[in-house]
């Protein structure tokens, strides 16, 4: 069974109820399903979040969606995605976040292609970023899944009440060498782009680019995007302050 978790929760605090800012008339997590339910070879589409009373808002709009959800931990985002694997009988899961408006449904298909062929534990675009930031995504095994949270049950005690900052359920089975990583790479470095959702200007830019894009063609992808961008070099501006270099996963030599 494949399925797709869609990693979302409305408490963020840089955006605040960003999965249900609008944006052509659509809540952002509704358009994040829309082109999720574009990947091929998809059982189910599953919108993993937090504890219910934190997020009944989402869960209201996911239900007009008619799609499935989780709810979890608020900040053990690991122990929600594996619990949620367990809930779903889940085989092989592939991760998007819901600030990710942009995702591109081919490249999640070329990565599910090569992870269908081969007998990786993971396979991701984002541990090496050639990729714009905003369409990042893993595929892996559910028995990796279960792997990465039993080593890590010590380190999660009690993690809800001690930490805030959030950890990507992925990030162990990243770096650790005992996971078969394969890396996605596109053909040419785009990591410079920023399209992903985090602040009010990322919002503006997200949606300048639905604005003009999505009613000539709703499953408008990269190829679109860039040439936009190229054209509109002013677009990128607009975000560009938060557009920094992120440091790279420490994988276990």
């Amino acid at each position: 069974m494949n399925h797709i978790f869609i990693q979302a929760r409305i408490g963020s605090k840089r955006l605040p109820g960003k999965v249900l800012k609008k944006i052509c008339g659509k809540s952002v997590i509704e358009l994040v399903v829309e082109r999720a339910r574009k990947v091929s070879d998809i059982d189910n589409i599953i919108i993993v979040t937090g504890p219910q009373e934190k997020n009944q808002l989402l869960i209201d709009e996911i239900k007009k969606l008619e799609a499935d959800y989780f709810c979890g931990s608020e900040e053990n985002v690991l122990d929600r995605f594996y619990k949620a694997s367990v809930e779903f009988k889940s085989d092989n899961i592939i991760r998007i976040t819901a600030d990710c408006p942009l995702i591109d449904f081919n490249v999640v298909n070329k990565g599910l292609r090569i992870f269908g062929l081969n007998e990786y534990d993971i396979l991701s675009n984002n541990r090496i970023r050639t990729y714009p930031h905003g369409l990042e995504f893993e595929i892996f095994r559910s028995g990796v899944l279960k792997d990465s949270w039993t080593d890590n049950l010590s380190l999660y005690k009690s993690y809800d009440e001690f930490h805030d900052v959030f950890i990507p359920p992925t990030k162990y089975m990243l770096e650790k060498k005992k996971f078969r990583n394969f890396d996605l790479l596109n053909n040419t470095n785009l990591s410079n782009i920023r399209i992903t959702l985090d602040y009010p200007e990322d919002l503006e830019l997200v949606t300048r680019i639905y604005e003009t894009l999505y009613d000539k063609n709703p499953s408008f992808a990269l190829d679109e995007i860039l040439l936009l961008l190229q054209k509109n070099p002013l677009l990128q501006t607009i975000n560009q302050k938060y557009n920094k270099h992120e440091s790279s996963l420490e994988i276990e030599k």
